[in-house]
């Protein structure tokens, strides 16, 4: 089986998703750095990425169904192509003096309306191109290069703000978002058949022109979601997947919060902080540069030993007093977590048919997303009232007791019949030309 790189469409696709993580990271940069400067206030940037995060989750649903009814290339391109207008518009308003607070609000709510409603066709587009098999590859690669990304976006956005200012910086922006544009257009549509349940309007399930009624607006957006949910939710394999990823993002989210505090009761200062945080992000690379290069038919394995090495890992940190083994331990969590999150997806992806993959990984996502910002209020809760050693005890026995999951003889059985359907279809004659 092919590396996943090897395929044409899919690096397309991946230079095309770069381009787009950069534009919209020196974004947040500029227009957070310009919030902050003009009101003064620490809680004024905490309600533009509150804003970011609302319309997100309430729009994705609904591009999720736009997504499995039309071409996934075309409204990935159209998404990049009014992406322009935030950065543009922000620009424009500030260079004759009348951006204000209230404006960078709308605009970033209106930018993530947008967004959100054209990224699932955007994400679907990823796994459609590779066979079942590339899935973790593909994934440890989008999600690792992602990872990259970010690291270089954020300074390279603060540096832009620094020498050419706010409003040049978010110009090119607006033309990275071009570039994203035109390249995804090379990107071959992948051949998916529609679910009944979403019919073109226009044609039947199979694509035949017909003559039928406007549909409601319930049939058209409404129905499709709930359809969706049950079959996200009666799939009980999936449906421990979707726990298994769930309790991770409530349970590691805090982490980077609790980081600065942790390092500060090692009797650390800021460098301390940095330390800890250099010690996830090195164990997160390491996991994405193992997984993007190593593929084993077995997902179990992966699941069950990246859920424990992080229990464990971060149990140790409940006992150790150097900044340095608290790093060493944070980057075995980094991994683990890379380990399990890459298979997780690889095997939700695996049940999940094709003609459902827009709106399952937009409702997944808003599942899984939305979980967040829960666990941050439970962490701020558990650091006014509890100690280090007892939070990273009860986040260990969380995780461990998670992982034993993997073991249930139904859960286990379960995941080798998915992995191998999945190897049968991969096999099975016409498999390659269906995701050429």
């Amino acid at each position: 089986m092919n590396h996943p790189f090897k395929n044409p469409n899919f690096r397309t696709y991946l230079v095309a998703r770069l381009f787009g993580a950069l534009g919209s990271y020196m974004m947040e940069v500029a227009l957070m750095w310009w919030t902050l400067e003009a009101t003064g206030r620490n809680d004024s940037v905490a309600w533009v990425a509150l804003t970011m995060s609302i319309v997100g989750m309430a729009t994705s649903p609904f591009g999720g169904v736009l997504a499995d009814r039309r071409n996934k290339v075309g409204l990935a391109s159209m998404g990049y192509a009014l992406g322009m207008l935030a950065p543009a518009t922000a620009a424009a308003l500030l260079l004759t003096g009348h951006l204000t607070f209230g404006l960078v609000m709308a605009i970033v709510a209106m930018d993530n309306l947008i967004s959100s409603f054209f990224a699932p066709a955007n994400q679907a587009l990823g796994p459609l191109l590779l066979t079942k098999e590339q899935y973790s590859q593909g994934a440890a690669m989008s999600q690792g290069l992602s990872k990259l990304l970010r690291m270089a976006s954020m300074p390279l956005g603060g540096m832009l703000v620094a020498v050419v200012g706010v409003a040049a910086t978010l110009l090119i922006t607006a033309s990275v978002y071009l570039i994203a544009a035109l390249i995804v257009r090379f990107v071959e549509e992948p051949q998916v058949a529609r679910s009944a349940s979403t019919p073109a309007s226009g044609e039947d399930a199979d694509g035949a022109a017909v003559e039928q009624p406007r549909a409601s607006l319930r049939q058209r957006w409404i129905d499709p979601l709930v359809a969706t949910a049950r079959m996200l939710f009666g799939v009980p394999l999936l449906v421990a997947a979707l726990f298994m990823v769930g309790l991770l993002n409530f349970i590691l989210s805090p982490i980077g919060v609790m980081m600065a505090p942790y390092a500060k009761s090692l009797g650390g200062g800021a460098e301390g902080y940095g330390l800890l945080l250099a010690g996830i992000t090195a164990g997160e690379l390491l996991g994405y540069a193992v997984f993007t290069t190593f593929r084993s038919p077995r997902s179990l394995p992966f699941i069950l030993g990246g859920s424990m090495m992080m229990g464990l890992s971060i149990g140790a940190l409940a006992w150790v007093a150097s900044l340095w083994f608290a790093a060493l331990a944070l980057a075995m969590s980094g991994f683990g977590a890379v380990a399990v999150g890459v298979h997780l997806d690889a095997l939700a992806m695996k049940l999940i048919p094709r003609e459902f993959m827009g709106r399952a990984m937009s409702m997944i996502g808003v599942l899984l997303n939305g979980l967040g910002p829960f666990g941050l209020v439970v962490a701020g809760f558990a650091l006014k009232t509890l100690p280090f050693a007892t939070i990273f005890k009860v986040i260990s026995a969380l995780l461990i007791a998670a992982s034993l999951l993997w073991l249930w003889p139904s859960i286990a059985r379960a995941v080798r019949d998915a992995e191998s359907v999945a190897a049968a279809t991969d096999d099975a004659p016409g498999a390659a030309a269906e995701t050429a």
